[in-house]
């Protein structure tokens, strides 16, 4: 996936498992997603073509990796708004460029996305990424979905400016709104070097979950040779880790014979 996206990289220097895991933290799933739209969003005439395609391939489900920044194509590029405070940003341009992006505006589209939803809180200035007024249009508009970062400490407002410097330090700050709600940040936040807490949290997870899998599969490897159709009798074998089928569960792959098997507690299972 990394070679593909970026060609080669120094795989001696950088851990493909944590940078696949920070790469997925910038992209957006191509899944159908239902769009709420806040009460304040404006769209301005010039936009409102684009906006409208925007809004349809997110509710298609459609590639939206073309809206984004071309700092994606950068392997160590880290979004700090999307770090922070779990928003991204679209471009409005009506044109596709020759890279695949469409071309740059000045003003940007904002979003909050999960799995199913897409929250559009507005098209703000492309300087605005510790502007305030983000948190309060989602504070204002869908509250329960910062429900779960809301913070019982009550520490001194930080104001726009004082975010900009701190987020340059890579440093993690709460948010408060107008009405005094203070929140831990949205994205997470990141580490040291600025790259998502998520990212982290996410490597450590799947390493864990991969030393387990092997251990499993070196206690079972009689039971999963045995079947496989091929009855292969080669003294090595490859395996490997070909997809993702849930949060809990991956498809193995024997690369000599194609034989493909998924893992539990108990038992191994043919796919």
């Amino acid at each position: 996936m990394l070679i593909d996206e970026f060609g080669s990289y120094n795989q001696k220097e950088y851990d493909p498992i944590y940078l696949y895991q920070r790469y997925k933290c910038r992209v957006i799933t191509s899944n159908k997603r239902v769009t709420f739209e806040s009460l304040e969003l404006f769209i301005p005439d010039k936009y409102r073509g684009a906006y409208l395609v925007i809004k349809s391939d997110i509710e298609r489900g459609n590639p939206l990796k073309k809206y984004q920044s071309r700092q994606l194509k950068n392997l160590d590029y880290d979004d700090d708004m999307l770090s922070h405070w779990g928003v991204q940003h679209f471009h409005l341009g009506g044109i596709l460029d020759a890279d695949g992006y469409i071309s740059r505006t000045g003003e940007l589209l904002f979003v909050h996305f999960t799995q199913t939803k897409a929250y559009i809180l507005g098209i703000f200035s492309h300087d605005s990424w510790c502007d305030l007024d983000i948190i309060e249009v989602m504070h204002s508009n869908w509250p329960q979905e910062l429900e779960m970062y809301k913070s019982d400490v009550i520490s001194q407002r930080l104001t726009s400016k004082d975010h900009k410097v701190l987020r340059n330090k890579h440093a993690n700050t709460n948010v408060t709104v107008n009405d005094g709600t203070e929140y831990f940040a949205p994205g997470m936040g990141v580490t040291a070097n600025g790259a998502p807490i998520n990212a982290v949290l996410n490597s450590d997870r799947l390493i864990f979950v991969l030393n387990s899998a092997f251990e499993l599969i070196e206690k079972n490897i009689s039971l999963i040779l045995n079947s496989d159709p091929s009855k292969s009798k080669l003294e090595q074998l490859t395996i490997g880790l070909e997809s993702l089928i849930s949060s809990d569960s991956f498809v193995f792959n024997i690369k000599e014979t194609g034989f493909k098997f998924t893992l539990s507690n108990e038992n191994e299972h043919e796919h």
